[in-house]
């Protein structure tokens, strides 16, 4: 959104974007030059820009976007390219590891529980958001000691990633009478 001739709207809604003033069917959003963008919404709705595949937070070495005139890299697949280039290994052994974990424990109260509105105040419970994602990452060269050195030739690469998202929902049931149950229905009667 911060890219030169990206407009966002006034919705604030990432899918409504525009690119160079273009429609979402001059857009291509592609994941190691495979389109993954989503093909049955590409229309002048507004709605298609976002990719069918959502790359991993970890797994991503680069990001291109290329609002000019594509090259022939591109293969025809837009005027617009949004470019994402997965790791890979390479001679030196590398990796990471992370985590991200929102938890009520460590959140204080939102602004909106805590507010007063019109004449009584109110003082709402901190929102239960638990969220936990963690993942790693780890790449570098294939070596099989005495076998195999696969220095500037074979190289591996894993990437893993987990998304924790617990939920719950109270919800009101109607459940039949014994009466209705056994098969006893009986409407507007009176004694």
């Amino acid at each position: 959104t911060f890219l030169p001739g990206v407009n966002t709207g006034s919705s604030h809604v990432q899918r409504s974007t525009t690119i160079v003033g273009l429609p979402p069917s001059a857009l291509a959003i592609t994941l190691d030059g495979v389109n993954v963008m989503d093909q049955y919404l590409k229309d002048t709705s507004g709605s298609s820009f976002f990719a069918i595949v959502r790359p991993q937070t970890d797994l991503i070495e680069e990001v291109t976007v290329s609002e000019a005139t594509p090259g022939a890299d591109s293969s025809s697949g837009g005027a617009v390219q949004i470019k994402f280039v997965t790791r890979s290994g390479s001679n030196q052994p590398n990796g990471s590891a992370y985590e991200y974990l929102r938890h009520p424990a460590l959140d204080t109260n939102s602004f909106t529980n805590t507010q007063a509105f019109g004449v009584g105040s109110i003082d709402l419970p901190k929102n239960v958001i638990i969220v936990n994602q963690f993942g790693f990452r780890e790449g570098g060269p294939i070596i099989i000691p005495g076998l195999y050195d696969g220095h500037g030739k074979a190289f591996y690469f894993f990437n893993y990633e987990e998304f924790r998202l617990p939920s719950s929902a109270t919800r009101t049931r109607t459940v039949l009478a014994p009466l209705a149950q056994s098969g006893t229905f009986v409407y507007g009667c009176s004694s």
